[in-house]
């Protein structure tokens, strides 16, 4: 039993959630995220994964109940987070850039990659990066998609975006920025150490095709 003077870590809120019921609710998840406001986005981010990972564990028959397992984590997610901001008081709506980019600047190690997976891009977490960084023109898919993800508004995501891809990349302002030279997705993704087959699939994003 833990003392009340004591904040509980990450991972013993996540356990305490995770054993507190069979699988996640919108009720659940709320109560979690009420009780520990410091940790909203990754309670978030674990339920929706939780919920996948219970949907993935039925085999699906066909395309139809896999759409229908995505929009359910995309029904908790939403529902959620509306929630929450109501609770705010603050509309979900509402912009919230410095979030936006607290958010993106967040995307490093095991973030980088959760977020590769669900943008579409697998374990290839260095596509992602570029799109961080580089890429000009990033398809609006994987716009609309990584924000998703982030739980922040499309609009404010792609203003984010718009500075790295112009080369002002900085995550610290303690050191000179190393900024790379920007390039077009069809150059990021031929570029990439990946089959002809994986290039012509994350190509097709352009074109919102993708499967």
């Amino acid at each position: 039993m833990t003392t009340p003077n004591r904040r509980l870590s990450l991972d013993e809120v996540l356990d305490e959630f995770f054993y507190s019921a069979d699988k996640p609710t919108p009720a659940q998840v709320i109560r979690a995220c009420e009780g520990h406001p410091e940790y909203r986005a990754d309670i978030v981010e674990f339920a929706a994964l939780w919920t996948a990972y219970e949907a993935s564990s039925e085999p699906a028959e066909d395309a139809s109940t896999s759409a229908t397992h995505a929009e359910d984590v995309s029904f908790l997610q939403s529902f959620v987070l509306n929630r929450l901001h109501e609770l705010d008081g603050k509309p979900a709506s509402t912009s919230d850039l410095e979030s936006t980019k607290r958010a993106v600047a967040a995307l490093k190690g095991a973030k980088l990659a959760r977020a590769a997976a669900f943008v579409g891009f697998g374990s290839n977490v260095l596509l992602l990066a570029k799109v961080l960084t580089t890429i000009t023109n990033v398809p609006a898919r994987i716009v609309k998609d990584l924000a998703e993800h982030l739980q922040v508004l499309q609009a404010d995501l792609q203003q984010c975006l718009r500075p790295r891809v112009a080369g002002a990349r900085s995550y610290s302002a303690a050191r000179a920025p190393n900024a790379p030279g920007s390039e077009t997705w069809e150059s990021a993704v031929r570029a990439l150490p990946v089959s002809e087959d994986e290039k012509k699939r994350l190509l097709a994003f352009q074109d919102g095709d993708a499967s």
